[in-house]
């Protein structure tokens, strides 16, 4: 791959990240108040479980889980069928991702923080929030812990689908230049 269509991949994964940490937000948060409010009254203890943070940052989680998923599935099975394994890149993108996505926290300080700074880190980094409510960890801790799960699940998905595409299609693949050369040598 030339280094354009390096820094597009990673650019386009970046967007792809905020853009599944937005709809992880919308579903998490949003979609579970809109069902807890059809609920009936009778049915409290449902109501308070969906509209819980500890619920509701679970379901953003694998809401970003599922679309990075389908992203990086797509990937392995495209690298694997033009023979462009690049797990370097991929993994570099993660690892990039993990730090775009780690350095605004960096600079939150709970005492010199505004309403308005407050909610959009709580915005932002809601799908992260399982860990601080389950563990008691904070934000920082929450926020790498949070992001780097859902990117090692990415890793995982991106290998296992280039694996399993690799052998079911195993007659697709074509000797490198390299192996040609020392077939021809030793011939």
């Amino acid at each position: 791959m030339r280094y354009e269509d390096q820094f597009k991949y990673w650019i386009f994964r970046l967007v792809l990240l905020v853009s599944a940490d937005l709809m992880g937000l919308v579903v998490g948060k949003l979609l579970l108040w809109v069902v807890a409010s059809f609920l009936p009254f009778g049915m409290l203890g449902v109501k308070q479980f969906l509209i819980s943070d500890m619920t509701g940052s679970v379901v953003a989680a694998l809401t970003m889980t599922v679309l990075l998923g389908l992203v990086f599935r797509d990937d392995g099975k495209k690298h694997a069928a033009y023979e462009d394994m690049d797990l370097i890149l991929v993994t570099i993108s993660a690892m990039l991702l993990l730090a775009v996505y780690f350095i605004p926290v960096i600079f939150y300080n709970p005492a010199d923080s505004t309403k308005v700074m407050d909610t959009l880190y709580y915005m932002f980094y809601f799908p992260c929030r399982w860990v601080m409510v389950g563990f008691g960890a904070d934000i920082k801790t929450a926020a790498a812990v949070g992001i780097g799960v859902i990117l090692a699940v990415q890793l995982v998905i991106y290998n296992y689908k280039y694996t399993s595409y690799k052998k079911k299609h195993p007659f697709m693949f074509k000797e490198s230049d390299s192996e040609q050369q020392d077939d021809a040598e030793t011939a």
